[in-house]
């Protein structure tokens, strides 16, 4: 056997190897994104944090992308998004997210959590730990809740897409914009 038959052997398997295991986790991975779609627009109570952390976690939220003349975390239920990633992808950061949130509730100056304080206050706060660990993770969170499919959680009723101007299509058909027409046409 050469090298390159070895490697080809070894991709190929790896790849078998990865879509068995997707193809095994599939209907687990559809149900978890049904379960936090249908619990985002009944309003549900959150099935991974508790009250206090899903709070703090939504203020925060609502300072990374802010409702105003268009809508903003709040509206897109981004918080069903953060609740099913800690529950499943993300769980392994619970204590991660526990010990972030302790340490940035413990430094507030007479308010016992984030969520309590004032919008000032909160931009205040998050300017003092936006440079940290914890932040970075609940930026991406934020973003991707804002922006992902909807079926996982977040992106409640395309909220996301329409401040981009994204039209959600099935399949899409040339000339697919200015940007592609000189390969079009030769």
């Amino acid at each position: 056997m050469t090298d390159k038959s070895r490697r080809e052997f070894l991709q190929t398997g790896g790849s078998l190897a990865g879509a068995g295991w997707l193809s095994s986790q599939l209907p687990m991975l559809l149900a978890l994104g049904q379960t936090a779609c249908s619990a985002r627009d009944a309003a549900q109570p959150l099935a991974n944090l508790d009250a206090a952390t899903a709070a703090d976690l939504a203020a925060i939220a609502r300072q990374i992308i802010p409702s105003g003349d268009t809508p903003g975390a709040e509206e897109a239920g981004v918080i069903y998004f953060m609740d099913g990633a800690f529950g499943g992808f993300m769980s392994g950061a619970k204590p991660f997210l526990a010990e972030g949130l302790a340490a940035i509730n413990s430094s507030l100056p007479g308010s016992d959590r984030f969520a309590d304080l004032d919008d000032a206050g909160q931009q205040a706060v998050l300017g003092e730990h936006d440079q940290g660990p914890l932040f970075g993770m609940l930026h991406f969170l934020t973003l991707v809740g804002m922006f992902a499919m909807p079926r996982h959680g977040g992106n409640r009723d395309h909220a996301g897409w329409q401040l981009l101007g994204f039209i959600h299509n099935h399949g899409w058909q040339p000339p697919f914009g200015h940007y592609d027409q000189d390969m079009h046409d030769g």
